[in-house]
């Protein structure tokens, strides 16, 4: 016990009398601070991490328009161009948004055009008028010949403004109405759609028969 107490005493009585110059100091913001300043190193980083107010007519600072400013370093490896468009603060709620968000994901902008010019659903008029909307961002400002070539790689909807209100009841009773906004978030990506955007298992019923059957005949019945 004393022989403890004299090192915890020598090893502090040596770290007080070093100097602070050789003495390494680690912080979170220190790392936060270096990684802004590698940021504008020729590595992919820049402007394109950095929050921008969305183009046409929006109120809300995203990171998504950013990545249309993005440089690719010249690595040699085929990266199809790709357009990053947002919707802020739809009046409409994400959770209804999710089904049509994920059905015209992995079409071509033309099928899903077509697809959800006959669904009778607020949430498929918002997203035909999304995906038009960035049809024309790629043609007018990112150089893309042909408007039919792109895909939709990316279709999602997230939480954005929520808004409490009071509905009047009987009897001088009230209850409380949520009110609720949404971000529409689509990347086109240049070229054919792959063959599988969904990565599912085939289901190819002789095969399971004599997977099935192969796996019940391999079974060990244990001896009582």
């Amino acid at each position: 016990m004393r022989l403890g107490c004299l090192l915890q005493r020598s090893v502090g009585k040596l770290l007080l009398e070093a100097p602070t110059s050789h003495v390494p100091h680690f912080s979170v913001r220190g790392l936060q601070t270096g990684l802004e300043l590698r940021a504008e190193h020729d590595r992919g980083f820049g402007d394109w991490d950095k929050k921008l107010k969305v183009p046409y007519g929006g109120t809300s600072e995203l990171r998504w328009p950013a990545y249309n400013e993005r440089v690719h370093p010249p690595t040699g490896e085929y990266r199809p161009a790709y357009i990053c468009h947002v919707r802020d603060n739809i009046k409409y709620s994400p959770k209804k948004f999710w089904g049509i968000a994920n059905f015209v994901k992995g079409l071509t902008v033309d099928e899903a055009v077509k697809q959800l010019s006959f669904l009778n659903n607020k949430g498929a008029a918002i997203a035909k008028e999304v995906i038009e909307e960035a049809v024309d961002i790629a043609v007018k400002e990112h150089n893309v010949e042909f408007r039919s070539n792109l895909w939709i790689a990316e279709s999602f909807a997230t939480k954005a403004l929520v808004v409490t209100g009071l509905r009047r009841h009987a009897r001088g009773r009230f209850g409380f109405i949520k009110y609720k906004y949404m971000h529409y978030f689509v990347k086109l990506e240049e070229g054919p759609p792959p063959a599988k955007f969904y990565d599912r298992e085939e289901f190819n019923p002789d095969e399971m028969l004599t997977k099935w059957l192969k796996e019940h005949r391999e079974k060990l019945i244990p001896k009582h």
